[in-house]
This record gives structure tokens, sequence and C-alpha cells, in this order.
């Protein structure tokens, strides 16, 4: 079964809005001015309530209220905005699939994707690229779940117990979750290291043109699961994937003590999913 099957046959096949794209195009353009950020964000409401809300968080508040956008932009800062920008766009793009928690999955996208701009800010890669890398790393995932859904849950269960996710994959649609989400990136004009990454994220090492995104999602999987088996530093430091680590050249006690920290930060999902 082609993988174009899977994007001919999936209904109400998921597209990023016009001004999402738009403002990712503006963050990239280091010309554009916060007042054409407002703009474009005030033509998009939900995106628009998003980001008051945001503003006026504990996080982020410090007890003033921020009631419009060009006051919430400059409070926020433009990393912060890139951030929500491109997580709300990939999030919005999806509607509801039956029988799958919606909420679980974009919570656990979102850690990895935080996960991966840490990495990043201790190498030389660009934080933000790394963050969209993470946000969309499971993204083919999702669409499997919704063109075919019984397959799917069954692989998941098979996965839980110990079976790998491609090889099933591979095996029963001729294709998996990775390829899928680099061809969504490819439809959704997503740069090349971006499409590249999420093709090869789960074996790094494996393929002829390497990709330092594809190993910084590797990395953030590994940490991810590692945290939520509740596994002490010590452990999940001795078993760090140095094959995998080493050519982005990351120092690991530095960078290990930035971990600890993140999993204890809050973070910014709940404005993002309500």
């Amino acid at each position: 079964m082609p993988i174009e099957s899977l994007f001919s046959q999936t209904p109400n096949l998921p597209n990023i809005p016009k001004v999402i794209k738009q403002l990712i195009e503006q963050f990239n353009n280091g010309d554009a001015s916060a007042s054409d950020i407002s703009k474009n964000i005030q033509m998009d409401q939900v995106l628009s309530a998003k980001i008051i809300r945001l503003a006026n968080s504990a996080r982020y508040g410090a007890g003033r209220k921020i009631s419009g956008i060009d006051s919430a932009v400059v409070m926020l800062g433009m990393d912060v905005l890139k951030t929500l920008v491109i997580a709300s766009g990939v999030v919005g793009a999806f509607k509801e699939i039956e029988a799958f928690d919606m909420k679980s999955f974009w919570r656990e996208s979102f850690m990895i994707a935080s996960i991966c701009k840490l990495i990043a800010k201790h190498t030389t890669c660009d934080p933000e690229t790394a963050f969209t890398c993470g946000i969309m790393h499971n993204i083919g995932e999702l669409l499997i779940h919704m063109a075919h859904p019984e397959y799917a849950h069954k692989i998941d269960k098979l996965v839980q117990a110990g079976a790998n996710r491609c090889d099933l994959q591979d095996n029963q649609f001729t294709y998996n979750y990775t390829q899928v989400g680099a061809e969504l990136a490819r439809r959704w004009n997503f740069p090349d290291e971006i499409i590249q990454a999420l093709r090869q994220q789960a074996s790094p090492n494996d393929f002829e043109g390497y990709s330092a995104y594809a190993s910084i999602i590797y990395l953030a999987n590994y940490l991810n699961d590692a945290f939520k088996s509740n596994k002490a530093p010590d452990e999940v430091l001795a078993h760090f994937p140095s094959d995998i680590s080493k050519p982005l050249a990351i120092n690991l006690i530095s960078f290990f003590e930035s971990v600890i920290e993140l999993t204890k930060a809050e973070d910014d999902i709940d404005a993002i999913l309500a």
C-alpha cells in the first residue's frame, strides 16, 4: 500500500491555516517588525485569544492585565511567540480522532518539542527549528490513526508490550509514521531540514545524509521516556545514547542540569490546547 494512498484516502487532510504560515515566514525574516506580526496575529481570533491568555498567565503576566495583542507581543517576546504560533498552528490543523486521546498526544509532543529546543541550545542548531521538529515528530502517527484506526490501535498495544513501531507499520502498511510525517511536512512546504529530521528520527545514524535535528528528536524521546519511567538522573545519564549524541558535541554535564530544570518547569501547553 503506497504512502500516496494514505493521503488520498484520508478524509479532511489537515492543513495549517494561511495566517500561521505567514507568521512563521515573518518570524524567519529578521526585518519583520512587532507591529507587522501583531497585525497578522489579529487576523486569527483563536490564536489571538490564546496569546492574550498566555500573556496574562501566572508565568508571564507578572500581575499586569494585558488586553491587546500589541502589548502581548511585547510582553511575550519573539521566541515565545514563535513557539506558540507553530504549536498552535500544528495542533489546530487536526480534528478530534475517535477513541484517541488527543490531549495526551499533544502534551507528549509539546514535552518532546521543549526538550528538543533545550538540546539545540547546547549545540549549533537553531532552537526554534528543533522545537518545530519536536512538535511535528509524531504527526505521522496521527494520520495513521485517522486512516487505519483498527490496525493503529493494535500496533499501539504491541508497542506497549515491547514491539518496534516502525517494523510493525512497515509490515502492515509498507510505510511508517516517520515517512508519513515527513510527507505531510513536505506537503505543508516545511523546510527540507525538518522533512529530513522527521524521516530519519527513528535511526539517525543509519542514513547517508546526517541530520542533526533527527538526532535531537531521538535524544528528546529517550529523555522523555526515561523521566516518565521515573529513572534516577544517574541512570538516565549512564545510558544516554552516546552514539547519537556524539556528532552533536553536547556538554553532557551542563546539558543534563538544564534537562532536570525543564522537567520541573511549568509548560504552556494548556494555553495552546484551550
